[in-house]
């Protein structure tokens, strides 16, 4: 399967959720946003403008229990830029862009999969549309995997 990503995305494994965090699902629910998060049977995306955000996020996510730091242990949390393509190199995750054709027309959006997943079912934060979307606002390179 796939997830979205849109502006700033921090990806968790979800194994690693059921694992590692105490109270698993619900524990994690407890620190996510109202908006921008979506997830398979693989991965969460949690969608993020702000700079500050993500790293409150991710310092809740280490007190939780998950296994990041900002030396490079990628273990359970990397990150994606909709444009940009993988912030973070992780061998766990893969970066593509994706034509979701809408309205008739074939606009691409940013997605994260598992690396080695042949799902091809996209995971979309619950109420996400394409029109208003940052997708929509800010594109996404649509050349393929990123390098």
């Amino acid at each position: 399967m796939a997830v979205l990503v849109e502006a700033t995305a921090v990806i968790l494994r979800a194994e690693a959720v059921e694992e590692r965090i105490t109270g698993g699902w619900d524990a994690l629910r407890t620190c996510l946003p109202e908006t921008g998060v979506c997830s398979d049977d693989e991965l969460v995306s949690i969608s993020l403008v702000d700079p500050a955000a993500v790293r409150s996020l991710v310092e809740r996510l280490v007190e939780l229990g998950l296994h990041f730091d900002w030396e490079g242990n990628v273990e359970d949390i990397g990150f994606a830029d909709q444009k940009r393509g993988l912030i973070t190199p992780c061998d766990w995750l893969t970066f593509e862009t994706v034509n979701i054709g809408i309205g008739g027309t074939p606009p691409s959006v940013a997605i994260c999969r598992l690396a080695g997943s042949q799902s091809h079912e996209l995971r979309l934060p619950e109420g996400w549309r394409y029109q208003g979307s940052l997708s929509e606002a800010f594109g996404s390179e649509g050349s393929g995997p990123a390098p």
